[in-house]
């Protein structure tokens, strides 16, 4: 049985998100057809991670494990045949038995894109703002996000996280031309947690909270939530580390 470790970009525009559901058009189900298609027998797959409807990724990672004997770019070049304009399996490597996709990573990158007018070209690929912004604010929130801390206010859904713990070990904001570029990297994310941290980052520098009010976010007893989600448009999964 040999286990296939599988690197993938794709634009989530058209699509629910990563994770397989019933009745909708999913990056792992879209996958899993192809490899299906070129085995000639069910193939399953395991991600990194999942990503929401219109997120994007440059560098997803899954893994899967097939019985046969097979030509590793010969498969490659056959899933990319099959798969629509949006995915493409960027390498293909066989890799140890021990490794799987999820829990063998040590940590996860994001880039948030934001364009500061209005950018046919980008429309799909990043947040368009327009107004007044002290982005020098930006600077200065950056780092209120490094550390292990709680990330429960960064959440879509707490019900059903038991843990929001996460520890982020960079966060940077980056200007060029007519974007920004935010990074960020931590050793788990919850659902939410980024497009969270660049809403709120950006109520800052709209002046509308204060970086007190955004560092009470952490301890808040009330659940308080952050005070703006940025569109899935603008996320992309940078890297995953091993």
């Amino acid at each position: 049985m040999h286990n296939v470790k599988g690197i993938v970009e794709y634009d989530g525009t058209n699509y629910s998100g990563w994770q397989r559901q019933t009745n909708s058009n999913s990056i792992q189900q879209t996958i899993e057809d192809a490899l299906s298609t070129v085995f000639r027998e069910n193939t399953r797959i395991i991600g990194s991670g999942r990503t929401d409807a219109g997120v994007h990724a440059l560098n997803q990672v899954f893994n899967f494990r097939v019985g046969s004997e097979f030509d590793i770019s010969s498969v490659q070049k056959s899933i990319n045949a099959i798969l629509p304009d949006e995915i493409s399996v960027k390498s293909l490597e066989f890799v140890d038995d021990e490794f799987h996709s999820r829990y063998s990573a040590t940590s996860r990158e994001y880039l948030y894109i934001i364009s500061l007018r209005k950018n046919i070209f980008y429309k799909n690929y990043s947040w368009t703002i327009f107004g007044k912004h002290d982005f020098n604010s930006l600077k200065r929130t950056q780092e209120l996000f490094i550390g292990r801390k709680n990330f429960d206010a960064f959440s879509k859904n707490t019900d059903e996280i038991d843990n929001a713990e996460c520890e982020v070990s960079y966060s940077r904001w980056f200007f060029k031309k007519d974007f920004l570029f935010y990074i960020i990297k931590a050793d788990r994310f919850i659902h939410g947690m980024v497009r969270g941290i660049v809403g709120c980052m950006l109520e800052t520098s709209r002046g509308r909270i204060t970086l007190d009010e955004v560092e009470n976010l952490f301890f808040s007893e009330k659940k308080t939530k952050s005070p703006l989600w940025a569109p899935a448009s603008g996320l992309f999964l940078y890297k995953v580390n091993y």
